[in-house]
């Protein structure tokens, strides 16, 4: 896997895709520099952030959920058996 991360790191796109994240992150360093933010502040945003993924996670799995059960349902093997069973 790791031999799998090197490979892209080195190539050509890799590089660009790191450096494009590095500049992303310094731009958002340089945008949100605020002498009167704390540490509070941060933690808060951290903390918002966290419970954003969470409920858009549930969504998604609800919305899946409910995909799925408007689909018709297929059988997941197949019975070499002609009539009905009598187990």
């Amino acid at each position: 896997m790791f031999q799998l991360f090197d490979l892209i790191m080195t190539s050509p796109l890799g590089a660009f895709l790191a450096a494009a994240a590095q500049d992303v992150i310094y731009a958002a360093l340089v945008f949100s520099d605020c002498d009167e933010c704390g540490f509070n502040d941060l933690g808060k945003l951290l903390f918002g952030g966290l419970a954003l993924a969470v409920l858009v996670g549930i969504a998604v799995s609800v919305l899946v959920w409910k995909r799925k059960e408007k689909q018709p349902q297929r059988t997941e093997f197949f019975s070499i058996r002609s009539g009905p069973r009598n187990d």
